[in-house]
C-alpha cells in the first residue's frame, strides 16, 4: 500500500479520575497467560484499509482484536465482530477516534457478527463504509442483545511514567489480556519497528506477546510486528470479557413496570 494513503486513526485520550487504572482491582485479576504470549489465539488478520483509501479505524479494529483473542482463550469461540457496526455507531471518521470512546460504546451498545455488516469487496469507498444499511436499527437491537449477555470492561494500564515503568506495567497486564497500545505507525529498521524520541503516536494496535521485545497484532500487514525493546508507548488499555448474570434489581424493575402498565 502507498504510505501516503495510510491514515492510521488514533486520537489521544484525556485520562480522567473516573476512568479505571490497572492495579485498582476494578477488573478481574485471574492470570490467563503467565507467559505473556497470546499468539496461539489470534484471529485472521483484517486490514483497516483498501488499496487506495483508509478507514482511519485503528481504534475500532484494535479494540475488537483483543476482545476476539480473549474469547478464543476463554471460551474457544472463533468470533469475528463487525468493525463497521462500531465504526458507524461511534461516528468514527478521519482523522480517527479515541480508543476509550470506542471501548465505552461497545460496553454500552454491544457487538454484532462481521457477517451482519461486513467489510467485503462491495465496499469501494469510505462513504460506503460509513453508510449504514436500511437494517441498521435492527442491527442495533442485535448489539443490545449481545450487551445484555456479555460483560465487557476496560482500564488504562498506566497514566504516564518512564519507559521502563511503562514496560513493567505492560508485562504484568499482559498476563490478563491482550493490550491496546498507541504507537507511531509505522517505522521499520532491520525488521524491528521503532519510534523516535518525542514523536506523537498516531496509531492504535494490539500488543499480544512480550519476550525480549513487545510484539503486536496489527490492522496493517505484516500483521505481526516486532517492536523495539525500549518502545515508548503513549497509552495502553487492558480488557476483560465475561458472561453477565441476570440482575435481580433489573428483573424487579422489569416486572414492576410491567404490572404498573397493566393497572393503568
Amino acid at each position: 500500500m502507498n504510505e501516503k494513503l495510510i491514515g492510521h486513526g488514533f486520537i489521544p485520550s484525556l485520562i480522567t479520575d473516573d476512568q479505571y487504572i490497572f492495579g485498582a482491582q476494578k477488573l478481574p485479576t485471574l492470570s490467563l497467560q503467565d507467559n505473556r504470549d497470546w499468539t496461539a489465539y489470534l484471529p485472521e488478520g483484517e486490514w483497516q484499509a483498501r488499496r487506495n483509501w483508509d478507514t482511519y479505524g485503528c481504534s475500532v479494529y484494535n479494540t475488537l482484536n483483543p476482545l476476539e483473542i480473549l474469547e478464543r482463550r476463554l471460551y474457544g469461540k472463533s468470533t469475528d465482530y463487525s468493525e463497521r457496526f462500531v465504526y458507524i455507531g461511534t461516528d468514527t471518521r478521519p482523522p480517527g477516534n479515541n480508543p476509550h470512546i470506542i471501548a465505552e460504546w461497545i460496553r454500552k451498545n454491544g457487538l454484532i457478527p462481521e457477517t451482519r455488516l461486513p467489510f467485503d469487496q462491495s465496499i469501494n469507498s469510505l462513504e460506503e463504509y460509513r453508510r449504514p444499511n436500511i437494517m441498521y436499527s435492527f442491527l442495533k437491537e442485535e448489539g443490545e442483545e449481545w450487551q445484555t449477555k456479555n460483560d465487557f470492561l476496560h482500564e488504562w494500564v498506566f497514566k504516564g511514567g518512564t519507559i521502563r515503568e511503562k514496560h513493567e506495567r505492560i508485562k504484568e497486564a499482559l498476563r490478563y489480556s491482550p493490550l491496546g497500545v498507541s504507537v507511531v505507525g509505522w517505522k521499520e529498521q532491520s525488521g524491528v519497528y521503532c519510534k523516535e524520541e518525542g514523536e506523537a503516536d498516531n496509531h492504535w494496535t494490539c500488543l499480544v506477546a512480550y519476550d525480549t521485545h513487545p510484539w503486536v497484532f496489527d490492522s496493517y500487514p505484516p500483521f505481526i510486528k516486532k517492536l523495539d525493546s525500549n518502545y515508548d508507548f503513549g497509552f495502553c488499555k487492558k480488557y476483560s470479557i465475561g458472561v453477565k448474570t441476570a440482575s435481580p434489581k433489573k428483573w424487579h424493575s422489569f416486572f414492576g413496570s410491567y404490572f404498573s402498565d397493566l393497572l393503568r
